[in-house]
């Protein structure tokens, strides 16, 4: 369940098409590495209704000037625990997030991923201690967590109820932008 934030230069990013693209991208890499290999949330509508992204387009300065080309901070916030990228052999799921996001980025922008592009991409990594993710006006555990990811829990539990409540909410989305 990551929740992804992404700043950019002002106009960075200025297609709509290119931008959802780029957040769907994003959702999926983080829903891919999130978890322990060979599990596949990122093909999962119930996990890709909290993919959230957010795209910040705002002034940025390097140095205290305004930078040549656009200059991008994405910061991948995911549940502490997660087993692909906090537990004790995630080191080489890490990398390959900030990998794959920084070449995301660049490829979304048009640009060549090369050493000297990825300068201009920082990616951060941020961890919820457990207690401490919450949604639907609810504290969720990281048991829960992993209950609403694997659909391992029980007719009528907290995370089936969660679950469909996303999927209806992501399905209204879908259906109406507008939200109306």
């Amino acid at each position: 369940m990551p929740m992804i934030e992404v700043t950019a230069s002002k106009g960075a990013l200025a297609d709509e098409h290119i931008k959802q693209r780029l957040a769907a991208e994003l959702g999926s890499i983080a829903l891919e590495l999130e978890a322990s290999p060979g599990v596949h949330f990122e093909e999962m509508p119930h996990m890709q209704a909290l993919a959230w992204c957010f795209l910040n387009e705002q002034d940025i300065f390097a140095g205290g000037q305004p930078p040549e080309n656009p200059l991008y901070r994405v910061t991948v916030t995911i549940p502490d625990g997660s087993p692909g990228l906090f537990g004790p052999l995630a080191a080489r799921g890490r990398a390959l997030l900030v990998e794959r996001v920084t070449r995301a980025v660049l490829t979304a922008e048009g640009t060549e991923p090369t050493t000297t592009e990825a300068y201009r991409v920082w990616v951060h990594l941020r961890s919820i201690a457990d207690g401490h993710w919450a949604g639907f006006g609810e504290i969720l555990t990281l048991p829960e967590l992993a209950s609403y990811g694997f659909g391992a829990d029980e007719t009528g539990s907290k995370t089936q109820r969660l679950r469909a409540a996303a999927l209806a909410g992501w399905n209204r989305v879908a259906v109406d932008p507008g939200g109306e």
